[in-house]
C-alpha cells in the first residue's frame, strides 16, 4: 500500500512541476492562471489537470493550436512516480522514502530545465535548499550534523571547481552548477555529497569524451552539467554511504 501511495505522490508532484515548468525560469508569477501550451496559452482544460491523461488523449499536441507539447509533460509525472517508489524501496522507510522521492523529482525537474533552457532556476534551487535544511532531522540514516556538514563541504567543492574551470572559459562551469552542488550537499549530507559530485563529474567527462571522439561535438562545445550532477545526486542519496564505505573498506 505504501508503494502505491508513493507512486501517486510522485505522479502528482511531477505533474505539478510540469505545469509550473516555464514559470521557474521566466519570472511569471507562480499563482497566475494555469495553461498547458506555451504557444497559445489557452486556459488549462480539465483533462490536462490529470497527469499524463491530457497528453495521451490529444496525442501530444495542444487541442487549441495544434503545437506539439513538451515531452516532459509525460516524463516528469511518470519519472516522479518511479523515483518515489524507488526511494521508498531503497530507504525501507515511508517518510524517508517520500523525502528522497521529493528531492529526486526536484533533481529530475532541474535536469529538464538545464537540457531545455541551459538554466538551473533559482525558483527551484533556493527553496529546495531551505526545505532540505528544514527537514534535515527527518532522514532515517543521516543526522542534522551530517546534512549541514554536507552543505558546507559542498560550498567548498563548488567554489573550488568554479575556480579550476576559469581557464576553460565562462561556460565550462557556471554559477548554476555551483548552486546545484550546494543543493546536493544539503540533501545528501556528508560524506555522500563527495560521492554525488564525483559521479556527476565523471559521468559528464565520459559523455563529453564519447561525443568528441564520435565527432558529434567539439571541445569548444559546452554541455549542460545539471543532468549529470542530478544523476550523481540521486545515486548519492540512495547509495552514497554504502559506496563511500565500500571504497574506504577495500
Amino acid at each position: 500500500m505504501e508503494v502505491v501511495i508513493a507512486a501517486l505522490l510522485g505522479l502528482i508532484l511531477g505533474h505539478l512541476m510540469d505545469l509550473a515548468f516555464q514559470r521557474f525560469y521566466t519570472g511569471e508569477q507562480l499563482r497566475a492562471p494555469l495553461y498547458r501550451c506555451t504557444s497559445c496559452r489557452f486556459p488549462l482544460r480539465a483533462v490536462f489537470a490529470l497527469p499524463v491523461v491530457g497528453y495521451l488523449a490529444h496525442r501530444g499536441r495542444c487541442p487549441d493550436c495544434g503545437d506539439r507539447l513538451p515531452i516532459h509533460a509525460v516524463l516528469l509525472p511518470l519519472g516522479g512516480a518511479a523515483l518515489f517508489v524507488a526511494s521508498v524501496l531503497v530507504f525501507d522507510d515511508f517518510i524517508g522514502g517520500c523525502l528522497g522521492g521529493f528531492f529526486a523529482t526536484v533533481f529530475l525537474t532541474l535536469t529538464f530545465t538545464d537540457i531545455d533552457e541551459r538554466l538551473l532556476p533559482n525558483r527551484i534551487v533556493y527553496p529546495s535548499i531551505l526545505i532540505a535544511i528544514a527537514v534535515s532531522w527527518a532522514w532515517p540514516d543521516s543526522s542534522v550534523v551530517d546534512v549541514l556538514a554536507g552543505g558546507l563541504v559542498a560550498i567548498g567543492i563548488a567554489a573550488s571547481l568554479l575556480i579550476l574551470s576559469l581557464p576553460f572559459g565562462a561556460g565550462a562551469f557556471g554559477l548554476g552548477d555551483v548552486k546545484m552542488i550546494v543543493l546536493i550537499g544539503f540533501v545528501v549530507g556528508l560524506p555522500s555529497v563527495v560521492v554525488g559530485v564525483v559521479i556527476g563529474t565523471l559521468a559528464a567527462a565520459v559523455f563529453s569524451g564519447v561525443m568528441i571522439i564520435s565527432r558529434m561535438m567539439s571541445r569548444k562545445d559546452a554541455i549542460p552539467h545539471g543532468p549529470f550532477l542530478a544523476l550523481g545526486a540521486v545515486v548519492a542519496m540512495f547509495w552514497g554511504q554504502g559506496i563511500w564505505d565500500g571504497y574506504w573498506d577495500r
